[in-house]
Parts: structure tokens; sequence; C-alpha cells
């Protein structure tokens, strides 16, 4: 999916007409400071709502709460102030580059105006050079937008704040669209993933392990023996009440493996258990690094 949005990306012709923030309930995006180290925000579009007639997303997240967003005719965000009952600006997307426009994103912010629609942009997600770039006119002495940054069909890349500290920068480091994982930084990571939440007993669950490592350099993985992977189960009391390798012998090979990239392994478990919630946790039977992941279950 990373490989077709950033083929999509490569056109600049989309520029014009591309969507600079998909308002789709589920949409999220993940970003961390540069400078400063609050903690990261994760920008969520919760859901809609109505003010009035009009219709909204809700988007959580961001400093000062909720916002409710919706586009114009021509693709432009506007955000409902339930103060005023009444709409004001974000940006206007099809404006021309560097003509003003009002946008009443930020108190101290009370202008901007588009820069490029070919902005350079470096940042943990990689280089792009499709960026529509906004710089704002701050009226604070210490306080407001500098300038933003949206990829399109992605949204909200890079925003640029002034503060008494000094300039700080948030960058996007995760963004999950339509559903989809859609890019993210550079990481290693392994989770556990269920074909379903509840099962009645008797049931198959299937059980997805995947590793992930697309940093720079490869994960170091230790394997005493034949055995990859391990699934217990525990009760709400904590007591291990199922393990998939109990019944099971492995070969006595002792195996190292330098890991780069996406691996994933599966196995199917018997739902044999009395009603009730259980936690399942799924481990890569290593003895270099831990990686391990649970996910929660119900039988009914």
């Amino acid at each position: 999916m990373r490989y077709a949005f950033l083929f999509l990306l490569s056109f600049p012709a989309f520029s014009q007409t591309a969507d600079y923030f998909p308002l789709q309930t589920g949409n999220q995006w993940i970003y961390r400071a540069t400078r400063l180290r609050p903690e990261p925000w994760i920008v969520t579009v919760a859901g809609t709502g109505t003010a009035g007639t009009v219709e909204y997303f809700q988007v959580t997240g961001f400093p000062g709460g909720t916002l409710l967003l919706r586009k114009d005719d021509s693709g432009g965000l506007l955000i409902y102030d339930a103060a005023q009952q009444s709409e004001r600006p974000w940006v206007p997307f099809a404006a021309p580059e560097g003509e003003s426009f009002r946008t009443g994103i930020d108190a101290c912010t009370a202008s901007g105006r588009i820069r490029t629609r070919e902005g350079a942009l470096r940042s943990p997600l990689g280089e792009f050079s499709n960026g529509l770039v906004v710089a704002y006119q701050t009226s604070c002495a210490d306080a407001g937008f500098t300038s933003e940054t949206f990829l399109p069909y992605v949204g909200l890349a890079e925003r640029r704040t002034t503060t008494i500290a000094g300039e700080q920068v948030f960058q996007l480091i995760y963004a999950r669209l339509g559903g989809f994982t859609v890019f993210a930084e550079k990481e290693n990571s392994f989770a556990v993933t269920l074909d379903s939440s509840r099962y009645r007993r008797g049931d198959l669950i299937t059980v997805r392990m995947t590793l992930r490592n697309t940093q720079d350099q490869p994960l170091e993985l230790t394997f005493p023996s034949g055995q990859d992977f391990d699934v217990a189960i525990r009760n709400e009391k904590g007591d291990v009440v199922y393990r998939w390798s109990a019944d099971k012998a492995f070969p006595a090979i002792f195996r190292q493996l330098r890991f780069q990239g996406e691996r994933n392994w599966a196995t199917l478990v018997v739902a044999d258990l009395p009603a009730g919630n259980y936690t399942l946790t799924a481990n890569l039977a290593t003895s270099s690094t831990k990686l391990e992941a649970t996910a929660g279950l119900q039988i009914e």
C-alpha cells in the first residue's frame, strides 16, 4: 500500500485538485514534536456531527479540543466555531499562490498565503517535492503558526509554530487512511491480530503474528530451537489456560536471523474454553530480543 501511495504522489498534475486533508471516519494521523518533547498528537476523524443543518467531521487530538471540520465546494477546510455559531476558514487549498487569505485556525494567526504547491519536505516518512506549503502571519510575539505543509491525499504533514522557547515543529510519523496503514516512519514492531474478538466455544481462532523492521539496520534474532513462536491464553485471573507449544516437540536447531522488511506467521487455535474474557499473548521464540504482543478475546 505504501508504494501505491508514493506512486500516486509522484504526479504533480494531481496537486491542483488533490485532497489535502482526507476527511473520512477512522482516518488517523500521529505527529511528533522535534523540540520541547510534548506528548505526540494522535489526530483522529472520530465521526460526524451536525451544527444546525450542516454535517461536520469530528476531528480529535489537535491542541484545543475537538474540531468540527468540513470541506467547501472548492475543497477548502472550514471549522465550525461553536461559541460564535459560525464557520471560520482554515486553508482554502484552491487559492492562488501568494494571495493572502483570512484564517481562523489559531487566535494568534489571522492570515496566511499558499507559498507553493511544489514544496520540498524532508520528514521521518521520506522526502517529498509536492507539498502544499502555507505561510502564516502571526500577531503574537511568542505564539502562533508560522507554516504548515500538506501532502496530497494524506493531509497535514508538518506544522511549525513559534514559542517563547523558539520554533516548535510537529512532523507526521504515521498515517492510516481509508482503513489501511498508508505509510509510517522507519520502525521495528511486532503485532498479533485475531480474526474476531468474539468466539463460541469450539470455534477456530486464526492468530496472525507480524514482525516489521523498516529501519536501516537489520534486526538480529536468535532462535535456540526449531520453534518460531508461541501462543498462550490467560483467563481473567491471569492463569495460563492454553499454550500452543504444550503438545509439540521442536528440533534442537540453533538459528540466527538478520531480518529487514516484514514477515508473518499464522496458526489456528481451538476456542475450547468456558465462556468468559481472555487475553491471548503471542511471542517469537527468540532468546535474543523479546518480541511479544497481546489481544483480548471473548468466548460466549
